[in-house]
This record gives structure tokens, C-alpha cells and sequence, in this order.
């Protein structure tokens, strides 16, 4: 099973993915943000190099895709899929000008997109939602320092911005929506495990 982990920034993707590893034995594909050379200028100065970083993600998840290819069971802690959402909310919060963002937008729906195929279908994606105060928290308690300066309205936007793409999207993909704002894993992992069980019995031991 191919799973998706779809979630504003401090959703809680990345300990659901490594659970759901846990369980499954699923490779997990992890957010390429340990090896960007752009990450902490991008939260230094977003005009300066948002350009750069939504082009090294786009990338590096292309890349993720391709090497994933060939696997039947992974997971994906976040994708392509919502790498509009980012540039969307630069956009949005004057952080990309319109020049770049129309170059990019062309470039994803006429370069990405339609190279995609199957690499981009997901047999479930899981879309973890949580209040933009919910998310300020966990960012601040895993003390990743490069976000902590950055503003309310950006992570008020991009928490919009997801939920624009659910509702616009909800059609294309099958999508379990999570309450995620528990701080309670196990209940949200049973929540999980059941629609996956639900999905593929085999898998449940």
C-alpha cells in the first residue's frame, strides 16, 4: 500500500509515518529537509530564497518518487502533492512575487504534473488536521530553532491553504481525516490502523 501523510507544518506526519512503520514494516520517506542547503536562510529571508527552497523540494521529492517507484509498500511523510501549498502561502503573504509564483505554478502543472503517473497516486492519504495553535505548539516543543521567528499569519495561511486543497482535492484521492489535535497517539494510531485494516485485512496479524 502506497500511504500519503498529508498535514500543515507541526501536524504530527512524521511520528505517524514512523508508527505506521513500526507496524507495517513500511519503508518511510522523510521530509528532505536535513540535507537543504536553503533551509535556514529560507527562514532567515523567505523573499530572498523561497524561490530556491520550493525548487530544491520540488526536486527532492521528484526524486523520492522515482526512487519509490518500484516499492509497493512506503510511505510518504508529506509529497509533491502539496508543494503548491507552500508556494501558494509565500504568495499569499508577499513572500513570492507574482513573476516567480506564475513560474513556478506553469512549471509544476505543465512539467510535474503530467510526469507524475502512477508515482502520484496514493492508495490512502492521511490528512492529519490540526488547529494553527496546535501546530504552533509542536513546533516550538521539537525545537527545530528556524522556525520559531516565523510569524502567526504564516502558519495561520498555510493551515488555510490545507484545508483549500482538502476541499478542491477531496475527489482525486482517498482521504481519512484525522483529528489530530489529541495529543493522544494511541487514539489516533487505532484510528489510523482500522481504516488501513479496513483497506487491506492481510496486513492486520
Amino acid at each position: 500500500m502506497r500511504i500519503a501523510i498529508f498535514g500543515t507544518v507541526g501536524a504530527g506526519k512524521s511520528t505517524v509515518s514512523e508508527e505506521i512503520s513500526k507496524k507495517l514494516g513500511y519503508k518511510v520517506f522523510p521530509e528532505p529537509i536535513d540535507n537543504n542547503p536553503y533551509f535556514d536562510d529560507y527562514y532567515k529571508d523567505r523573499k530572498a530564497n523561497v524561490f530556491k527552497m520550493q525548487i530544491y523540494m520540488l526536486t527532492a521529492r521528484s526524486q523520492q518518487l522515482m526512487e519509490a517507484e518500484e516499492l509497493k509498500n512506503v510511505i510518504f511523510d508529506r509529497t509533491i502533492l502539496e508543494d503548491p501549498i507552500f508556494v501558494a502561502t509565500n504568495h499569499d503573504t508577499g513572500a513570492m512575487n507574482d513573476i516567480d509564483y506564475k513560474t513556478y505554478t506553469d512549471f509544476y502543472e505543465n512539467v510535474v504534473v503530467p510526469n507524475l503517473s502512477d508515482r502520484g497516486k496514493f492508495d490512502l492519504v492521511i490528512y492529519l488536521k490540526v488547529s494553527t495553535d496546535k501546530a504552533i505548539q509542536r513546533i516550538r516543543e521539537r525545537g527545530r530553532y528556524q522556525e520559531f521567528d516565523s510569524p502567526r499569519e504564516y502558519w495561520d495561511v498555510l493551515n488555510k491553504n490545507y484545508d483549500n486543497f482538502f476541499e478542491k482535492r477531496k475527489h482525486m484521492f482517498d482521504f481519512l481525516v484525522v483529528d489530530a489535535e489529541t495529543d493522544d497517539l494511541e487514539e489516533k494510531m487505532q484510528f489510523i490502523m482500522n481504516k488501513i485494516y479496513e483497506k487491506d485485512s492481510t496486513l492486520k496479524k
